[in-house]
């Protein structure tokens, strides 16, 4: 028993001797030292430049990035895509519903930065030329290296971990155009080995004055095969619409099936109502495809979601036009005490529908 005591006490003793050494050569690593462990962590600089394109899904929402920092997100649930956004280095733009837009300011600038830190396989391969080190920090019982850089207006720092050099933390710090502070953070999750590299598969994002949120994504493809114009196009998939008074056309974008009936979203948008000139309380009819003679349903218009009657008071094979319940761009027709166990033959993404005025 006092043998292994000893060997017992030996160990310990051992490890008290070199304890010093071991922090004080993590504490003395130099910049460049602690990019390149960064970079071995994610797999070596030599498998980073071998990967040609990386994709993720997150949400709805489907991303793809290349070396050279350019990102494509596209959203919608497939064949349907209802917004693309293209990051590059000297812009970015949006096109929600055929309506293209250019961002700019902050978020423009939180894109670019993004697009940096997935091109670079959430290493800091794609930043190491303009960040500065800041030293060691101490997050309660975890010690972080912090490095920093700039983008545009916004002040960012990037924090590795002092025992895994794995991407840790990202926070843009800066002020908006009204003058308020703006802080967001990114805190990653442990970092996993996906196909020879490590990536986080999970962070959460907290902004100063709102709620968090947890991001995850999956279905991970490396080295996809991309058409040379893929980053130049920003074109999105919802279908067409004809809008003139009193009459709409357009396509189904998606369905779902609430508690009380039948949700069906249109490529409707508020200029397509303007332009029918649809005001709350008309009665519609409603027409969708069929392998038959086709479908016909009363609808009432709301343009607001305060004027929808209660649902107690909707009786039952009742329809409405109003704008989605939890928001959205477009508007959604609500079918309600449908027999759920026979999904109508028009019900198919993109199929096309009609509305007229009574």
């Amino acid at each position: 028993m006092r043998i292994k005591s000893c060997r017992g006490l030996g160990g310990i003793a051992f490890f008290l001797f070199i304890l010093p050494y071991f922090v004080s050569a993590q504490v003395n690593l130099s910049p460049k030292d602690i990019l390149e462990k960064n970079l071995q962590a994610a797999g070596g600089r030599e498998k980073l430049l071998q990967i040609r394109s990386f994709s993720f899904k997150s949400g709805p929402s489907r991303y793809f990035v290349v070396p050279s920092g350019e990102l494509k997100m596209m959203t919608g649930k497939e064949p349907v895509i209802t917004e693309v956004t293209l990051v590059k280095s000297d812009k970015v733009e949006r096109n929600s519903f055929n309506k293209i837009t250019e961002i700019a300011g902050i978020q423009k600038s939180v894109q670019q930065t993004m697009a940096k830190l997935y091109a670079g396989f959430f290493t800091l391969i794609k930043f190491e030329k303009e960040l500065g080190y800041q030293g060691l920090k101490a997050f309660g019982p975890e010690k972080l290296h912090h490095f920093t850089t700039q983008a545009d207006s916004l002040k960012v720092s990037l924090f590795l971990s002092a025992d895994d050099f794995c991407l840790k933390r990202l926070v843009f710090q800066g002020t908006n155009l009204e003058g308020d502070k703006y802080e967001i953070n990114y805190d990653f999750a442990p970092f996993e080995e996906m196909e020879g590299s490590k990536i986080p598969l999970s962070w959460f994002v907290s902004q100063v004055g709102t709620r968090g949120n947890l991001i995850e994504i999956s279905d991970i493809k490396f080295n996809q095969p991309l058409a040379p114009d893929f980053f130049l196009k920003l074109e999105v998939n919802i279908g067409t619409v004809e809008a003139a008074p009193g009459h709409l056309k357009g396509n189904i974008l998606d369905s779902n099936s609430p508690p009380n009936g039948l949700l069906v979203v249109t490529n409707w948008t508020k200029a397509d109502i303007d332009k029918a000139e649809l005001k709350s309380g008309d009665e519609l009819t409603f027409t969708g495809e069929s392998t038959t003679a086709g479908v016909i349903t009363g609808l009432v218009f709301y343009n607001t979601a305060k004027e929808i009657p209660p649902q107690n008071q909707l009786s039952k094979g009742a329809g409405i036009l109003a704008p989605a319940p939890r928001g959205g761009e477009t508007y959604v027709i609500q079918l309600f005490g449908l027999d759920k166990s026979v999904e109508p033959a028009w019900l198919k993404v993109l199929a096309p529908i009609e509305i007229r005025k009574k």
